[in-house]
Order: structure tokens, then C-alpha cells, then sequence
């Protein structure tokens, strides 16, 4: 079996090992924001190995096989400003809460109130937040999103191994439970180091959508990922016409569909080193149409909503295209035109024919 050893490597842009990947006992890698690694087999760090990003560059790592020895992920997370807070998931295995909290450089840079740290954890049986203190017990759970922020926009550095082979999140539909009080939504997380596809766009089987769609909510069937500027959250589903990529870490939404206890898959093959920003985009040709409504307050977007026409898509329920509205409050939204069940639509697809009636 190939092995490759690294005894020294100061900066890597993108780099690609066929067998096995060794960082020997006291020898470094630091990958650049822009950059990757690639294993197909095993990794083995012996030595410090260093993943940095920006606020809209991220580098990736991905093992095929198995991984051994911690890593350092410097991830970026906003600044916490009014409605700045950012959605955010471990991108390692194996990290204490304490640990993360009181590592030197991130105890002076998240952001605190008191004895809270801006590390929190949501729970959609109450919809309520709670914020990590220096004594929380227990891990970042990996797959799960936190709310997070730091003082002045920075990264945080996450220690612990690489995730490998086929991940799962527990996830529930709590909508009206506890008198009202719950909601269907999780907060889920990239559990890896790396990008994964998000849509159909971005691979046409091994995406988060396509793999879990018996798992969501039809009417709600889309990654719901936070603004962070107070408009809300953006809404990426199948009718993005765009790659969506998922960067390391990134947490976000999703409405589960079964009110018993269930989980969601993030599979080794979503992985990819494909990507950018955070929810990247990357314009790609498709025969549709989109129509946007906005609703402002003298300046200020208070609300908007979608139309989206497609051939093959109907004036019902068309899952993974028509997606309800995070906040079914929210002052601008449509209800479908068929089998409407009180739904209001954030998103609503029809056929191209259907563009003129």
C-alpha cells in the first residue's frame, strides 16, 4: 500500500494523496484559505496540522479512509452585532465545549455577556437559545449548529480529528408541541472539514436535499441559512438554479417531518473542495423564471417573497421546489394555488405555463 510521509510542509494551496497521508512528529502543514487536501485512504497527524478561512474562503480537507491525531480548523465566525450572530457547527470531532471556550486566543475573542460565552445551543421543543458558560459540560455535538460571535469578526479555533465515513444528526418535528411552544425546525451543521453539495445543481445525487428528503417536511423541503444583516434567512432549495456548497461548519435550518425522534444524513460522498462564501452560488444556465416581490418600510426590506416557473412542476406541492416560509408571519408570502393546506409559500413554483394565466 502507498504511504506518503510529510515531514515538512509550510503552506499548501491543493494537494492530493493517492494512499496513505503521515505528518511525522513535530513537522507542520498550514492550508491556506484558499486551499485543500484530498486523501483517498488513511490520515495519520503525528505532527500540527492548520486549516484557516476568512470570511468568505475556507479550506477543506478530505479523507477517504480513516484519520487519527487532531487538527486545528481556524474558523471564521461574524461579529456580534445587532441581527450579526452567526449560525456555526464544529468542523472537527472530539471538542469540548470548555476547551473551546477557554483556548487562549478564543477566550479573547468570542464575544461574552457576563459568564455567558456566545456559544449557544438551540432547542425546538421550547424555541428557546441557551449560552455556553466556562463550566458547560459536554462536546460541540458534530452535525449540530450553535449560535455563535466573536468581538470584532474573527476566527475561532476548533481541535479535533477529522470526521470520516457516513454522519448522522438527530433531528425532530416539535411544531405545536409544549402548548404551542415548539417548532419544526433544527439546527444542523456540515459535520466536516470540507464543502459538501447542498443541491441538485452542485451534484445530481450526492446532496443534502436529495438524500434527505424523506427526512423534511414537504411544504418546507430546503436549507433555510440565516442573513445575519435583519432581513431573515435565505432560502436554497431546488429552485436555486445555482451549485449550492456548503461550506465547513456552516449550520442552518432545516424542518424536520417526523414528530417522533429521527436523524438526517451527511454521507462521505457529499464531500467536495468546490466552493467559496458561505451558501456560495455560482451562476449556471436552466430554463426557468423567477419572479421577486419585495416589501419595504420608506427604505428598509421588511419582506419578500418568490415565484418560480419550471417546466414539470405543478400549481400543488411540488417538494424540494415550493418551500413555506421560515416565519409564517412574515408581512409577504403566497399560498399555492392547489392543494393549499394554510401554508404560507416563501418560494413558489409552478410551470412555465402557468407564467401567463
Amino acid at each position: 500500500m502507498k504511504k506518503l510521509v510529510i515531514f515538512l510542509l509550510f503552506t499548501s494551496l491543493v494537494m492530493q494523496g493517492q494512499g496513505n497521508v503521515t505528518v511525522s512528529n513535530g513537522k507542520s502543514i498550514t492550508i491556506k484559505k484558499e486551499g485543500s487536501i484530498t486523501m483517498t485512504q488513511n490520515f495519520s497527524n503525528n505532527g500540527t496540522v492548520t486549516l484557516n478561512s476568512d470570511s468568505n474562503e475556507f479550506s477543506s480537507i478530505i479523507v477517504g479512509g480513516t484519520a487519527t491525531g487532531n487538527i486545528i480548523y481556524n474558523r471564521y465566525v461574524n461579529i456580534a452585532g445587532a441581527n450579526e450572530w452567526d449560525l456555526i457547527g464544529s468542523p472537527v470531532s472530539g471538542l469540548t465545549i470548555n476547551s473551546f471556550i477557554t483556548e487562549t486566543n478564543n477566550a479573547a475573542t468570542i464575544a461574552t455577556n457576563i459568564s455567558s460565552y456566545a456559544v449557544g445551543s438551540y432547542d425546538n421543543t421550547l424555541d428557546t437559545w441557551t449560552n455556553a458558560t466556562a463550566s458547560t459540560a459536554g462536546n460541540l455535538n458534530l452535525g449540530q449548529g450553535y449560535q455563535m460571535a466573536t468581538t470584532n469578526g474573527a476566527t475561532l479555533a476548533f481541535t479535533g480529528t477529522v470526521a470520516t465515513g457516513n454522519q448522522t444528526v438527530a433531528v425532530q418535528n416539535n411544531d405545536a408541541a409544549n402548548a404551542g411552544a415548539g417548532r419544526r425546525w433544527n439546527l444542523v451543521a456540515n459535520p466536516f472539514p470540507s464543502y459538501i453539495y447542498g443541491n441538485v445543481d452542485a451534484d445530481t445525487t450526492d446532496n443534502f436535499l436529495t438524500v434527505n428528503t424523506l427526512k423534511l417536511d414537504d411544504s418546507f423541503e430546503a436549507i433555510y441559512g440565516y442573513d445575519a444583516d435583519g432581513t431573515g434567512y435565505t432560502i436554497y432549495n431546488q429552485t436555486s438554479n445555482t451549485p449550492l456548497y456548503i461550506a465547513p461548519g456552516q449550520a442552518f435550518f432545516i424542518a424536520a417531518d417526523n414528530t417522533s425522534a429521527d436523524t438526517v444524513l451527511f454521507t462521505e460522498a457529499m464531500q467536495t473542495v468546490a466552493g467559496g462564501d458561505d451558501f456560495i452560488a455560482a451562476k449556471t444556465v436552466n430554463t426557468s423564471y423567477q419572479l421577486g416581490l419585495e416589501i419595504h418600510n420608506n427604505t428598509s426590506k421588511i419582506g419578500a417573497t418568490q415565484f418560480y416557473f419550471k417546466e414539470g412542476l405543478t400549481l400543488g406541492l411540488d417538494p424540494g421546489y415550493d418551500a413555506g416560509a421560515y416565519n409564517q408571519t412574515s408581512p409577504i408570502s403566497s399560498r399555492l394555488v392547489e392543494e393549499e393546506q394554510g401554508i404560507n409559500f416563501a418560494i413558489n413554483a409552478m410551470s412555465v405555463a402557468h407564467m401567463n394565466v
